[in-house]
């Protein structure tokens, strides 16, 4: 093997990298303007890209990959829910959503993390490990922070938690189902 083809490959894998983080980002771009609206937290379809990208490209990749759109967001960009018209960067970040921003990126390391250290399982129980532990991370981030705002205990509750649980067990649940069919596909 020469230099110039060490060079070329070193080349399309970067490419590949970034390719992979972008297309990422757009995802969770793109599941952020899916929202129901409610306060002080909407509730968008970005849970099941977070913890989709954990499953499918594992903790580093997907970490990676929220890092870089929550950068996105800090520099201004209309990245997350409800933007534009409320405005991007720092004063989103640091809001009552601020927690569960940094929990996605929690949440995919999670996710990936758990479903590589239970490789030679079941694709279902994997995934299924895999979005519950990557779902609590989230919330209890979401939660810590969201509690500087409306207070901690019942109010914390009702504002962050109830709301979401049906519609996120909902997206977890998608989630598994589409790593199992790959994986079961994958098998055959």
């Amino acid at each position: 093997m020469n230099l110039e083809t060490t060079q070329s490959r070193s080349v399309a894998r970067l490419t590949r990298e970034i390719s992979i983080i972008l297309v990422g980002t757009i995802l969770l771009t793109i599941s952020a303007k899916i929202v129901v609206p409610f306060y002080p937290v909407p509730m968008s379809t970005q849970t099941l890209v977070v913890l989709g990208l954990g499953l499918f490209l594992g903790p580093v990749r997907s970490s990676l990959v929220v890092v870089t759109y929550l950068f996105e967001g800090l520099l201004g960009l209309p990245v997350f829910a409800g933007t534009p018209p409320a405005p991007a960067g720092l004063a989103y970040i640091a809001g009552p959503t601020g927690g569960y921003l940094v929990g996605f990126a929690l949440a995919a390391a999670a996710a990936g993390w758990v479903v590589q250290a239970l490789q030679g399982l079941w694709p279902s129980f994997r995934a299924s490990v895999a979005v519950f532990s990557g779902s609590i991370l989230m919330y209890c981030a979401g939660l810590f922070w969201l509690g500087g705002f409306v207070g901690y205990g019942e109010e914390l509750l009702n504002a962050g938690l109830y709301p979401f649980l049906i519609g996120d067990l909902t997206k977890a649940t998608i989630a598994v189902v589409l790593y199992s069919a790959y994986h079961n596909r994958r098998a055959v």
